[in-house]
């Protein structure tokens, strides 16, 4: 993944011209029960952009309150339907003021709106559809260690599916450019956003990049969803598409190793003439046919899938 140096910053990483010289950026906030960090991040980001509109996803505080009083234009949801939905229901706000750049980020603190010029540079110059803010381009000590690896783990298995390498693929904060606002014709649910917006860009041809920016986690609200229950969620999420784009390495390698496994085991126990026991070589045999099984049926889908995949995409 291209890591981007945007020209339009000065040396003190600013804009070198106004935000609505170079084009109108508006700053997109969705927001649940951030009474405690809204304000600060509405008043923080409105120097860089055109408007600041926050998504209230059903808050039961005073998030909305809050958030107006502090300048932005605020869409409230009647109940909480989750990032996603948030998002998406943004998304078409933000259409209405005609934007050449929409920036995205999470009410709760963590990351810097002093940041959105470099966020958003990239967009404004034309070279990028989508960028993704990264927390891992930088060598930060301060990001917890299991945070790295179950990352790692997610980024390896989305770029199974997609052919984009990215570094930070969960990043919240995020600028699109009007293509990739025109694009946003697709499902997503909860936390699952992030990576269904990168499989479904990148598919479209869209152009992604990435630029390092600092993350706070000492904030008093922060990720309010289990980050296991979100892994194991987005992963699953990956599999699917990787299930779509490449059967034959998700279902095809594995049935080759596990039919290669069980054929050797049930030679061992055809020729086999030193076992004392017959219980054990009746289930050795059954796990060699079992294995074989498995591993002829896990092919067999893999061909199917890859033959429907073909017939798929000769017919766009």
């Amino acid at each position: 993944m291209e890591c981007w140096r945007p020209t339009l910053l000065n040396q003190n990483g600013l804009l070198n011209v106004m935000p609505g010289e170079s084009g109108r950026v508006i700053a997109l906030i969705p927001a649940y029960n951030e009474e405690l960090t809204i304000a600060s991040v509405v008043h923080l980001a409105a120097p860089y952009v055109y408007k600041v509109i926050v998504v209230n996803d059903g808050s039961k505080d005073r998030t909305s309150l809050l958030a107006k009083i502090a300048g932005a234009v605020v869409y409230d949801l009647e109940k909480n339907s989750g990032k996603a939905h948030a998002l998406m229901e943004g998304f078409k706000e933000c259409m209405r003021y005609d934007p050449d750049c929409v920036v995205m980020l999470d009410g709760d603190g963590q990351m810097d709106p002093g940041e959105i010029p470099a966020i958003s540079a990239p967009v404004l110059e034309g070279k990028a559809d989508l960028v993704i803010g990264s927390r891992y381009i930088r060598d930060d000590a301060e990001i917890p260690r299991t945070r790295r690896l179950g990352l790692k783990t997610i980024n390896f298995a989305q770029k199974m599916g997609s052919d984009v390498s990215i570094t930070d693929s969960q990043s919240g904060y995020r600028a699109l450019s009007r293509s990739a606002l025109k694009n946003l014709d697709f499902d997503s649910k909860d936390y699952n956003i992030e990576t269904d917006m990168i499989m479904h860009f990148s598919r479209k041809g869209l152009k992604i990049v990435e630029v390092p920016f600092n993350v706070r986690y000492d904030v008093p609200n922060g990720h309010k969803e289990n980050p296991w229950k979100h892994g194991m969620s987005v992963l699953g999420r990956i599999v699917g598409f990787v299930g779509y784009k490449r059967p034959l390495l998700l279902f095809g390698v594995p049935g080759f190793f596990i039919l290669s496994a069980g054929t050797i085991l049930g030679l061992f126990t055809l020729f086999e003439t030193t076992i004392i026991f017959q219980w054990t070589l009746t289930l050795q045999g059954i796990a060699g046919i079992a294995m074989f099984g498995v591993g002829l049926f896990l092919i067999f889908v893999a061909l199917i899938l890859n033959s429907l995949r073909i017939l798929m995409s000769h017919e766009k």
